[in-house]
Parts: structure tokens; sequence; C-alpha cells
């Protein structure tokens, strides 16, 4: 299966009716995914930021499904035919779902961990995008704190990614 490109992310957040909060969400995501790929990658990183970009966009398809913890899941259905997308949907939520936590969430038992770089990046954007604004990680971590309590594991996960990232962009 080919790459999809930015236009065709487009296409696909729009023929799924995606709304426009979503969209605005997606490209604000996209542009600060691709704003830390570019700074890896100056760094002597090797990412690619073409994928990093339409998989950014991409992200949150699932979101025209449901606002529940499945809409990774339900992203990832949508682009069973691109599996390396299908993959960021899976693993943007939080930090990541290890397979226990999926068991207990009703979520198939596999692991949701981000894993590749460009996985990575997409989960950190997103972290740092709150609509279509952008906010500093401990915001991002705060928010998670009080939905979550000060001691779950996604917030050290959060943590641990966004430290990996933001080490790999200086």
């Amino acid at each position: 299966m080919s790459a999809l490109k930015k236009r065709d992310a487009l296409e696909i957040l729009l023929e799924n009716k995606c709304p426009e909060n979503i969209l605005r969400h997606a490209k604000a995501v996209a542009e600060k995914a691709v704003e830390i790929a570019l700074k890896i990658r100056e760094n002597g990183g090797e990412v690619d930021v073409e994928f990093v970009e339409t998989a950014a966009l991409l992200h949150d398809l699932g979101r025209c499904v449901t606002h529940d913890i499945t809409h990774g899941v339900a992203g990832a259905k949508i682009l069973e035919e691109h599996p390396r997308y299908a993959r960021v949907c899976e693993t943007h939520i939080g930090g990541g779902i290890t397979a226990e936590e999926a068991e207990k969430l009703g979520l198939t038992e596999i692991d949701y961990l981000p894993k590749t770089l460009e996985e990575k990046i997409v989960c950190v954007a997103d972290k740092l995008t709150r609509e279509d604004k952008y906010v500093g990680i401990d915001e991002a971590l705060g928010i998670f704190r009080e939905k979550l309590g000060e001691d779950h594991a996604t917030i050290k996960r959060i943590k641990d990614i966004y430290d990996e990232i933001m080490k790999l962009a200086g």
C-alpha cells in the first residue's frame, strides 16, 4: 500500500464527516508534530517528516465515530488498509496503553504503546495540543493527573516519551 499524503488525510477526515473542532485539532497537532520532527532531523535524527504530518492529521480519525478511549481503535479500523497510520491512531492515547490496561478498558488485549520515533512524535504533539492551542508539558500532565490521579502509570509514560523526544529535538 502506498504512503498517504497530507491531501489524502484531509480527504479521509472529510469523507468520515469529522467535526470542525476535530479538524482544527488535527491540523494543530500536525503542525506541532512537524515542528518537532524537523528539530530532530536538524539534530541528525532520521525521521519521516511527511509520514509524521499525515499520521498526525489522522491520529484522531476515530473521533468521527466516538469520543471515548476506543477512538484510537475506531480510527485504526477505518485505516486498516494503511497499517502504519492505523498504528498511530492506536498508540497516541495517553502515553500509550499496555496490554493489561487495554484488557481492563475493554479493548483487545494488545500493546498500544508507541514504539517508533514517528509514533512517539505524534503522541507528544497531541499531548501538547489542547483543542487547537499549544500547552506546555506541565499543563498537559496536570490535565492527565486531574483525570487519572497523581500516580497513574500514564503520567510517567507521557513524561518519559516527552523527555525522550525533546532530548532528540535538542
